[in-house]
């Protein structure tokens, strides 16, 4: 049987600063800086954000999921207005929007799982490696998520063993693995968008309005999802969009 409790706990610390400026000369502008810590011992009833232990929930407290230390979001619109003058040069000049919108954010946690029922609970989606190396527990892996630099999958070869020697059972809390949960952090994303419009006077009361929107100008590669698994936790396995272009057209009156 499998019981699902709602009694984690959470605390989020936060601090933000924004900048503002208001539509006066033809522009405005808001710069927003937030940083957050938040930590819980679960995020989810799915089964992949259950314990790794689920007699010990305690022991999976660390960064939450959603979890976000910096983000840093600037959006600002200039508009030229008209220019005097009738000529063909502050005719093309006047009634353009130019629009930017940028966003830096650092990475999330992630957890970092082996894939196996290794500590017998009944979930390849929870149980999670060891940062020590246990010479009878096979191929040990380099990753840089690792407050060790290695990672190992638990297995029960060197328990049997002492058990044998010595005549001490094994605990089940000895079959989970040692690297806390949401170990791994994916990378920084960074988006940079822009609209461009152009309006165009077609008599007294009718206007052409132009518009491009760009997204993603830089065409930076912006990792989306990552492997958990510890054989290659941190490898892209998604991304965001890159670069594209929109283009539209209206018509007031």
């Amino acid at each position: 049987m499998a019981a699902n409790f709602s009694n984690s706990s959470s605390i989020y610390h936060r601090f933000s600063a924004n900048l503002r400026k208001r539509f006066s000369s033809k522009y405005e502008f808001l710069a927003s800086y937030t940083w957050s810590h938040a930590i819980d011992d679960s995020t989810d009833l799915q089964s992949t954000l259950t314990p790794q232990d689920s007699y010990f929930p305690g022991l999976d407290r660390a960064n939450s999921t959603f979890d976000q230390r910096h983000r840093f979001v600037f959006s600002g619109v200039y508009q030229t207005g008209r220019l005097s003058g009738d000529g063909f040069g502050s005719k093309f000049l006047s009634n353009w929007t130019f629009a930017p919108l940028i966003e830096f954010a650092s990475g999330r946690p992630f957890n970092i799982i082996t894939g196996n029922q290794d500590n017998l609970q009944l979930s390849s989606l929870t149980g999670r490696p060891n940062t020590t190396v246990d010479p009878a527990c096979g191929n040990v892996y380099a990753s840089k998520h690792s407050p060790t630099g290695k990672l190992q999958e638990p297995c029960i070869n060197s328990l049997v063993a002492n058990f044998l020697a010595t005549g001490i059972a094994p605990t089940l809390l000895q079959l989970d693995g040692n690297l806390g949960r949401n170990a791994g952090t994916t990378p920084w994303t960074v988006f940079d968008d822009l609209r461009v419009a152009k309006r165009i006077p077609i008599g007294e009361r009718i206007n052409l309005e132009l518009i491009a929107d760009m997204f993603n100008i830089a065409n930076r590669y912006n990792v989306a999802a990552v492997s958990p698994l510890f054989t290659n936790a941190g490898q892209a396995s998604a991304a965001y969009d890159p670069r594209q272009f929109q283009f539209g057209m209206k018509v007031k009156w």
